[in-house]
Formats: structure tokens, sequence, C-alpha cells
């Protein structure tokens, strides 16, 4: 297994885990939240283990969304601030592994 898809799945389940962080019983977060946040990262997973370099190229423009809301988050929300970070952290690196993965796979004639 390449190296960028290894960080492509570890950014992923990164990314995941921070969502599903927000179901500790102090944050006080509703499910419908947590559900609507982590929904959408479950539509790219089976491409992203299949190695898909279609499923790789659209994956990016999905984090922005999460990088929006971790930045957000760090900035406005002290309470969350490891959510924030986390979540961050775990967008931009999805995205740059995707992005790089993708040039990857295509180099290899995938």
């Amino acid at each position: 297994m390449h190296p960028l898809k290894i960080v492509s799945l570890a950014s992923w389940l990164l990314l995941f885990g921070c969502q599903l962080g927000l179901l500790w019983p102090t944050l006080e977060i509703d499910l419908y939240w947590v559900a609507l946040a982590c929904l959408p990262l479950l539509v790219p997973l089976p491409g992203l283990l299949r190695g898909r370099r279609y499923t790789y190229k659209w994956v990016g423009f999905l984090t922005l969304i999460y990088f929006c809301v971790g930045v957000s988050e760090t900035m406005a929300n002290p309470a969350l601030l490891v959510y924030g970070l986390g979540t961050t952290f775990g967008s931009v690196t999805l995205f740059l592994a995707a992005i790089y993965y993708t040039r990857f796979l295509r180099q290899a004639g995938d």
C-alpha cells in the first residue's frame, strides 16, 4: 500500500474521530448535529479504500467544508479548541495527501 494512501486513510480517520468526538458528554451537542457532521465523510470511504482516483479527486472539495468549520471553531469557541485543531489538521492532511495520491495514480496509469 502506498504511503500517501495510508496518510489519506489515517487523516480521514482523524477527521471522522473528531466529528464523533462531539458526542463527548460534557459538550452537550445534539446527536443530530454529530450525524450531520459524520455522514458526508462516510460517502467517499468505499472509494478511498479501493484507491479510486476519481474519489481522491473530489474528496479534496469535501475537506474544504471541514477546514472552514475547524478554523472557525478554533477561533470562536475556546471550549472546542481541541476539536477545531483536530478538524483543521485532519482536513488539511487529507486534502494534501489526496491531491498527491491522485497525481501518483495518474502517473501510474490507473
